[in-house]
């Protein structure tokens, strides 16, 4: 049974030509990227359904442990990546036809990401130095035979203490790095791996839009006391001997009083008191207060024009998109800026079914700069104590170009109130 668009092949381990499996699958079923926006993503996985008539049909011999699987649709004579991995099992059934003879063999194949095997890579030999967050990520990856490319791998934006691990999986030493450092280990839908540092999603531009009538479903928002976090207490920098690491603590009284006390304490890499300050400060500001999150979007494919699929199907973990028209109900938004933090796939010979894993531009975007302030806004509209520094989220940034200079002390009520950002003119 053939697939239609959709591209199905398979390459051995020793290389050579790849060979098209795609007349004999069924269906295809990809996890990508992670659950939510706390979390490292999983592997990449892609279960391939193929039968059999086993009086006419033999399996492929190229089908076995270890070849190279590849998926892929075509959209508008454009070839869009949805998998790339090696096959890590096999099974095999038969399909009983009645009282007969069983007939037709029903084979299942698993094929898990590269990034699946950085959880089988035992590195660290040798100590390593204090460094940027993204020049330890890539230490391990080199340790672990993977290099990054450096013009898609972020540099980082900490300073991480020096370490001597001793044989421990690269898989869990580099999502060590990247949670404390606010980063992320990360692939793109044709396998490569890539890390993303704090400011990664600084600066992004929708991807794509869709109106609501493009969701199968409508969007369930949820608000609860899950991710809320108001008192925090991280340590920092390398341990004297004998003893504990150094410790900054920080909590936010008003939200405390608003909502009871939710603690979070953690021990950190992170090598100055700055760094950890910036990131309980981010901590308390982000997860302060119940939020409104919507987590899961099944795209009505089928609707789609082949521009927005194609757009659809290039997206990536980290791609920004924004959904209008949706139901008032409540206080929930009628739109939203979303993240794509994954999906998940089925693809068969009649159609496409995709479901994003998203969440709120908010959740994980980067504190605001200067440049992203709508020119719009004036002070006199904001808070009169708020600084950057307290800043979590002003919406989907817009960059204007402008005060990269100012200082994050500088607070909106020492600027005249007339005074609109089009015509501040900056400070030394």
């Amino acid at each position: 049974m053939s697939i239609g668009a959709h591209t199905v092949s398979v390459l051995p381990p020793a290389g050579g030509s790849p060979t098209d499996i795609s007349c004999l699958v069924d269906s295809v079923s990809i996890n990508h990227g992670r659950s939510d926006a706390d979390s490292p993503p999983d592997a990449q996985s892609c279960t391939v359904e193929i039968s059999l008539d086993t009086l006419t049909t033999a399996l492929p011999p190229v089908i076995d442990i270890g070849a190279y699987l590849f998926v892929s649709t075509k959209v508008a004579g454009m070839t869009l990546d949805r998998f790339s991995g090696q096959i890590s099992d096999i099974s095999q059934g038969w399909d009983d036809a009645g009282a007969a003879t069983p007939d037709h063999a029903i084979i299942q194949v698993v094929a898990m990401g590269y990034m699946a095997m950085l959880g089988r890579r035992v590195v660290g030999d040798v100590p390593w130095p204090q460094e940027l967050d993204g020049a330890r990520v890539a230490r391990i990856m080199q340790a672990a035979g993977i290099t990054l490319n450096p013009s898609k791998s972020d540099p980082g934006t900490v300073q991480l203490i020096p370490r001597d691990v001793d044989a421990q999986t690269a898989l869990d030493l580099v999502q060590e790095a990247a949670t404390d450092s606010g980063g992320m280990l990360w692939y793109t839908r044709s396998g490569g791996i890539n890390y993303a540092d704090a400011i990664h999603r600084r600066g992004a531009s929708y991807a794509l839009v869709l109106d609501s009538c493009d969701i199968l479903v409508t969007p369930t928002w949820q608000r609860n006391t899950e991710a809320l976090i108001n008192k925090v207490s991280i340590g920092y920098g390398v341990p004297p001997d004998g003893g504990d690491q150094l410790r900054y603590q920080t909590q936010r009284d008003d939200l405390m009083t608003k909502w009871g006390t939710w603690d979070f304490s953690t021990s950190t890499q992170l090598a100055a008191l700055a760094d950890a300050q910036a990131m309980g400060l981010d901590l308390v500001t982000r997860y302060g207060e119940p939020v409104w999150i919507l987590s899961a979007l099944p795209i009505d494919v089928k609707s789609l024009s082949d521009a927005d699929t194609q757009a659809l199907l290039g997206l990536e973990i980290h791609s920004l998109i924004n959904v209008t028209g949706m139901p008032a109900a409540g206080s929930v938004p009628t739109s939203a800026a979303l993240w794509v933090e994954g999906w998940t796939e089925t693809l068969t010979w009649a159609g496409h079914d995709l479901e994003l894993v998203v969440s709120g531009f908010c959740r994980t975007a980067p504190a605001p700069w200067w440049n992203d302030v709508p020119d719009t806004q004036t002070w006199d509209s904001t808070a009169p104590a708020l600084t950057w520094d307290s800043v979590s989220c002003l919406g989907p940034p817009v960059n204007q170009g402008r005060w990269d200079d100012q200082p994050a002390t500088l607070r909106w009520n020492q600027i005249p109130p007339a005074t609109t950002w089009d015509n501040y003119v900056p400070t030394d």
